[in-house]
């Protein structure tokens, strides 16, 4: 299993997915809300090229199982504590409670954290979550991801936010009177934010939301 993206030509994410060999088959495993996007542009990019296409949302389900639940499936490749995600024409009774493991991992996951076309790879922690090859040929958008790497510093990321109170998306993420973040997603107590990575290293005071003082994740693999 491989975690993949397209992005448009100024680097920006169009849908992200995992894509998983099957016999002579590739299933590419992306959030609902892409799907039909990228069920559309590939059909324009497959040009004369002898494939089909099938979109089997109807017929196929997506589960992920951490902690023991089972064997099953194939491990995620953005973290070792996400587990394992399985792709079947069976419908299980999962427990659910996915949302909350994965923001406790601090692992952006697009279904809840962005839209179509307004977030860069690195904003989304693609490059540290085993999402792009730098050494691959070229790609749509491979200027931009390339020179974020090689010729700048990443100045955002998102991290988890945790402790937090009565959040929503789009509150600021404070250090005193400062703005280093925003809200994206929150669910509990638990939420994902865009962060200001120089201005949340400089701060001098615990960051807020709301009047509330909250923690901020490392990033996913503890390099930030």
């Amino acid at each position: 299993m491989s975690f993949a993206a397209l992005l448009t030509p100024q680097g920006k994410i169009i849908a992200d997915f995992f894509v998983t060999k099957e016999g002579d088959d590739l299933l590419l495993d992306t959030p609902p809300k892409f799907a039909e996007s990228l069920f559309k542009r590939l059909r324009i990019y497959k040009l004369r090229a002898p494939i089909e296409i099938t979109d089997i949302t109807e017929t196929h389900n997506v589960y992920a199982i951490w902690d023991g639940q089972g064997e099953e499936g194939l491990a995620d490749p953005r973290h070792a504590s996400l587990g394992r995600r399985l792709i079947t024409t069976d419908y299980l009774d999962a427990d659910g409670g996915y949302n909350a493991h994965r923001l406790s991992l601090g692992v952006v996951e697009s279904e809840w954290d962005f839209e179509t076309v307004t977030t860069f790879p690195a904003d989304a922690n693609m490059d540290l979550m085993n999402g792009v090859d730098f050494k691959k040929g070229c790609f749509v958008g491979q200027e931009v991801v390339s020179r974020m790497k090689r010729m700048t510093t990443v100045k955002k990321r998102m991290r988890t936010v945790g402790h937090i109170g009565t959040a929503k998306a789009g509150d600021k993420i404070l250090a005193g009177e400062r703005v280093i973040g925003e809200i994206y997603h929150s669910y509990e107590r638990l939420a994902m934010g865009l962060i200001r990575l120089d201005r949340l290293k400089a701060a001098e005071v615990e960051p807020s939301v709301n009047g509330q003082e909250v923690d901020i994740f490392g990033s996913v693999d503890g390099s930030e």
